[in-house]
């Protein structure tokens, strides 16, 4: 299977450089993956002057279009069987086994698995998902979060969850061209991934949240989402109001529209 590592940039050349070079120092077969960069106009950096492009094909957005749409224009050019899209502040670590791509791979041995998301930490080690479930309010939230044992059998374990974070998640190719990718009715970022895990499991296809390709993410480089609220009621009308979703614990957890 051929792996194409989707990041979508947006001014931050460090980040992009970094998850870039971390990826393929840690891959275990570049050969079979390509990497591609796509550039929201960002103001200040020319990604296409200033990344190599033996390290990553850029192309450049006419203009700000978003998180979906940035990312559905880059799965529009790529080639592989799966698509992994890795936010600017993720970067690959050295988990002394198997490479993130074999990992990523064996994941997806089983052909009812559509959906993987990666176990992401933050800087210091503590456990920023580990898949993502809905609370009482069936608003989604991370169950893990903040937690110092990565090696919990709840963090370290390989399981279907209802949704996984779009920080580092990767879609079969045929299943992404079925569900039509990320819906760009989510504004700016926030809530298309969960979104479109949900579509998946209406499909009956699988969403698997997978340990054994750790990441770590810096959180929130392009500085959050003032449309964060309006996505949400987007998310609430087409999901939590008509039904289409169960609470997989009965306490509320965040406060969404709780």
């Amino acid at each position: 299977m051929r792996i194409s590592v989707i990041i979508p940039a947006y001014d931050n050349l460090p980040g992009v450089l970094t998850a870039l070079n971390s990826l393929r120092a840690l891959a275990d077969d570049n050969s079979r993956i390509e990497y591609l960069v796509q550039d929201d106009a960002s103001p200040n950096v020319n990604y296409m002057a200033l990344v190599p492009h033996e390290i990553a094909s850029v192309q450049r957005n006419e203009s700000n279009v978003g998180f979906a749409q940035n990312c559905n224009a880059a799965a529009a050019r790529a080639t592989g069987d799966i698509l992994f899209f890795v936010n600017q502040d993720v970067w690959a670590i050295d988990t002394h086994s198997r490479g993130w791509d074999t990992a990523l791979r064996e994941a997806f041995e089983d052909v009812r698995v559509g959906i993987v998301g990666a176990r992401l930490l933050f800087p210091d080690g503590r456990v920023q998902s580990a898949g993502g479930r809905f609370d009482g309010a069936l608003q989604p939230y991370h169950p893990c979060l903040g937690w110092e044992h990565i090696n919990h059998p709840d963090v370290a374990t390989a399981r279907d969850m209802p949704w996984v974070t779009g920080a580092a998640i990767a879609v079969r190719r045929w299943v992404w061209d079925t569900l039509g990718g990320f819906d760009t009715a989510y504004v700016r970022g926030y809530f298309e991934d969960v979104d479109l895990c949900c579509r998946a499991r209406e499909a009956q296809i699988r969403v698997l949240y997978d340990p054994a390709v750790t990441l770590i993410h810096g959180v929130g480089s392009t500085g959050g989402n003032p449309q964060f609220m309006a996505n949400a009621k987007t998310f609430f009308d087409r999901w939590v109001k008509p039904r289409k979703l169960r609470a997989d614990v009965p306490t509320i957890q965040v406060n969404f529209w709780a």
